[in-house]
């Protein structure tokens, strides 16, 4: 599900891995001329169009970015009602009261990246939309591991299309799955995996993830070795379980999520994987992957 929130509500909650935290101002400009990218504007408070941070929204799954065409984008435009719904675009502009917005004249969709000042890290993204509302230039986008977010067009920088070939396929595992069961059973079929007892060991966290279901539990996750740095967040967010360990090896970013949604009414809950990418061995990691999933739906559903 996604949240809108301003920008001074939120930083450093739940230290940006919550449902729409506040994505931190990039350090560095857009190496495009700003006469291309349009207006910047100078204010110190951010623009209501402006400034949220969905990881977990998986109304926008994980992409590759050398599948563009594949993306849905709205450009030159603004959106339709039925676009925004349908996740063609993220920024739903009130032009009764901004008359004058307008789409930023930009193709699209263009693969970025945009820097997390909290977690060190320059994240991939996709961006899909841009409008220009009164003097300030705000983009929306999904990152490429899924969820979305959007910010100023200063706090992007537009990858050219020689780095994006240079990078090559960079496939993502991702699965929906509704599971007959509530979340304490499927955490209870998630902790009995050699995944999360791997993940207690490398993170000195064993009794957390290998303990009972606790809504009130939640973990900050934080390491480095010579070879990989990762930091992580494990608990409820909005009413959802969520998960996100974002790794660096050797310079590589990969980053792997758990989206835990239930339904009491219907005694249903949704659970969403979201791993990669996987430059190399795809085909075997998903195979691995969906061996995971299959696993923990047999378990949670065997009551």
């Amino acid at each position: 599900m996604m949240y809108r929130f301003p920008i001074p509500a939120l930083i450093f909650l739940l230290l940006t891995f919550a449902s729409c935290s506040s994505q931190e101002k990039a350090n560095e400009q857009p190496e495009t001329p700003t006469e291309e990218l349009g207006p910047v504007s100078d204010k110190k408070e951010p623009h209501r169009y402006g400034g949220w941070y969905c990881p977990d929204n998986f109304g926008f799954v994980p992409v590759d970015i050398q599948k563009l065409d594949e993306i849905p984008a709205i450009a030159h435009r603004l959106p339709t009602e039925e676009e925004l719904n349908n996740n063609m675009s993220l920024i739903r502009v009130d032009t009764a009261k901004y008359p004058d917005a307008k789409a930023l004249e930009m193709d699209l969709p263009r693969v970025a990246t945009v820097y997390s000042e909290r977690k060190d890290l320059h994240e991939l993204i996709i961006v899909i939309q841009a409008i220009i509302v009164q003097e300030d230039t705000v983009v929306g986008y999904r990152f490429v591991n899924g969820g979305n977010g959007s910010g100023w067009i200063s706090d992007v920088n537009f990858l050219s299309d020689e780095e994006v070939a240079s990078k090559g396929s960079q496939p993502f595992f991702y699965s929906k799955t509704v599971l007959r069961s509530n979340t304490s059973q499927i955490w209870k079929a998630i902790v009995a995996t050699d995944y999360f007892k791997t993940l207690g060991e490398k993170f000195n966290e064993p009794e957390f993830f290998s303990s009972d279901w606790n809504p009130e539990a939640q973990a900050h996750l934080e390491r480095n070795t010579p070879n990989e740095r990762a930091i992580g967040y494990v608990g409820m967010v909005y009413g959802n379980y969520y998960m996100q360990i974002d790794y660096v090896r050797d310079g590589f970013h990969y980053s792997e999520k758990l989206f835990i949604s239930e339904n009491q009414d219907k005694g249903t809950t949704e659970l969403h994987v979201a791993n990669g990418p996987y430059p190399e061995g795809f085909e075997a990691e998903k195979s691995n992957w969906k061996n995971w999933v299959a696993t923990v739906k047999k378990a949670s559903e065997n009551k």
